[in-house]
């Protein structure tokens, strides 16, 4: 019972960070396009 448990736990962790992964790089994509958005600004003025 007590395996079951740790196994799961374990797949808990594993999909969950899983996602925050793909979530983060998500988020840095946005980043580095708002970055290239706001630099084109500068450089247009």
């Amino acid at each position: 019972m007590e395996l079951i448990i740790g196994i799961a736990i374990v797949l808990i962790i594993f999909f969950s960070s899983s996602i925050m992964e793909k979530r983060l790089k998500t988020i840095e994509k946005q980043n580095n396009r708002v970055i290239e958005l706001l630099e084109e600004i500068r450089n247009n003025r």
